[in-house]
């Protein structure tokens, strides 16, 4: 067995976990840098996250200020993430187990409410439950989005138990950001958020630069501020424009975004709701399956088809999707194809496009675009500088560790940029075919 060099034992050691609370209380505690990442003292006592809070449950009597300040200070510590499942079992044993019962079916777990009838709820429990309410709200605000389902179980518990916390936080948020900043409302807009829904609402009055101004100033405000960082937008104007992109969802994001950027003078502003918004593993919660997004996606859609001084700002967006679970960009492509065509930059947009998700489709429209002697040129440029042009320092890293040879990856993925411009390698003979002599021997070099 690898030997450990921290500690994970509670018993015999509570003189040097009773340190251990104390520094974190006075922020003195570090993180280990190697995995998992045991607290570290200035003295170079080092232990298990996880036991340390254990320790903490079972030495602390249950006060909620207490509880969470002691918890907002191991989150900023590390994560949310990191502290979350130690949390989590504590409230199983103290709400979970005690008031429900629970069975399992398949993945999910079914609740119901204990009836015998000498189940009452103290006023310590109250406040336990309000703290369970403190943990749901980080799980939407800190957490991956499909976090919201642990979110959302605590909160029908909690409801289910008589309290009405739930429904006060669903009018009113957590109160913790200033008034200023979740409600706006004037001539020109109507402008709401709530911050443990996850929810912006905007209305527009008028459809104008300055109120489309307004609007993403709100947005933007929030977001640098402690705002959930998967949301979605609700918005309502007279004229609810969409972006010119077939197939894409209908939904608050798009119309903001269709609107604002009509506007040259609010690029800037659009820009900065793109840095502000674009996190891999987070989304638009009101968008689901096939036409799942990451924010930022319909801002950086908007102005990706105005200017190709966007390209940069597109290939940074397909690099940090998560290819995975994503494949709405599907859609902007042929788009994209239309309004830009292949030149030098267009192609790399294009091919960063292609290894955005796990298989772009093909399109005949797009075999168009590289039948040309122009064209083939930069696609076999593109194929013979692949590793250099498409993979990042992190990639060549991933695959070093893995001992994968990146020239072999580079193989993979340009199998992938074929089917996706031309489609099944049987058909590439009847393609070949239709091309001059010059455009015939560009295009052997591609297979």
């Amino acid at each position: 067995m690898r030997e450990l060099n921290y500690l994970v034992k509670i018993e015999g050691n509570e003189a040097l976990l009773e340190r251990f609370i104390e520094a974190i209380d006075n922020g003195t505690v570090k993180l280990d840098k190697d995995y998992p990442n045991p607290y570290l003292l200035d003295s170079g006592e080092k232990f298990l996250n996880s036991a340390v809070i254990k320790y903490f449950f079972q030495t602390r009597p249950f006060s909620k200020e207490l509880y969470v300040d002691f918890f907002e200070k191991l989150r900023k510590l590390n994560s949310f993430k990191e502290i979350s499942y130690t949390i989590g079992e504590w409230i199983k044993e103290h709400v979970t187990n005690k008031f429900f019962d629970v069975k399992k079916e398949y993945w999910e777990e079914i609740m119901t409410k204990k009836t015998n009838s000498e189940i009452s709820i103290s006023e310590e429990e109250k406040e336990i439950l309000s703290f369970v309410c403190y943990v749901a709200v980080c799980h939407i605000k800190y957490g991956a989005s499909y976090e919201s389902v642990t979110a959302n179980r605590y909160f029908d518990m909690v409801t289910e138990l008589g309290s009405n916390e739930v429904s006060e936080l669903k009018k009113n948020g957590t109160g913790k950001l200033p008034k200023e900043l979740i409600a706006y409302k004037d001539s020109d807009l109507t402008a709401k958020a709530n911050d443990v829904f996850a929810t912006i609402n905007i209305k527009l009055n008028t459809e104008t630069e300055e109120s489309f101004r307004k609007a993403l100033s709100f947005v933007n405000n929030l977001l640098k501020a402690d705002f959930p960082k998967s949301f979605e937008i609700a918005f309502s104007s007279k004229n609810k424009e969409l972006l010119p992109i077939k197939g894409l969802p209908k939904c608050g994001q798009n119309y903001l975004f269709a609107g604002a950027s009509k506007y040259k003078n609010l690029h800037k502003d659009i820009l900065e709701y793109i840095n502000l918004a674009k996190k891999e593993y987070e989304w638009y919660t009101n968008l689901e399956d096939e036409n799942c997004a990451m924010p930022s996606t319909f801002a950086v859609f908007s102005l990706g088809l105005q200017d190709e001084k966007y390209f940069d700002t597109l290939i940074d967006y397909y690099k940090t999707v998560d290819e995975e679970h994503q494949s709405l960009q599907e859609k902007f492509t042929p788009v994209f194809l239309e309004k830009f065509g292949i030149t030098e930059k267009s192609i790399k947009v294009f091919i960063n496009a292609v290894l955005s998700m796990q298989e772009h489709p093909h399109n005949k429209a797009f075999v168009s675009y590289f039948t040309n002697e122009k064209s083939l040129k930069l696609l076999l440029d593109s194929k013979e500088n692949f590793v250099s042009y498409y993979f990042t320092e992190e990639d060549l890293k991933d695959y070093s560790n893995s001992g994968d040879s990146p020239q072999e990856m580079a193989d993979y993925c340009w199998e992938s940029v074929m089917y996706t411009i031309f489609g099944q390698s049987k058909g590439f003979a009847k393609i070949s075919k239709q091309l001059t002599d010059v455009e015939r021997e560009i295009f052997e070099k591609l297979l």
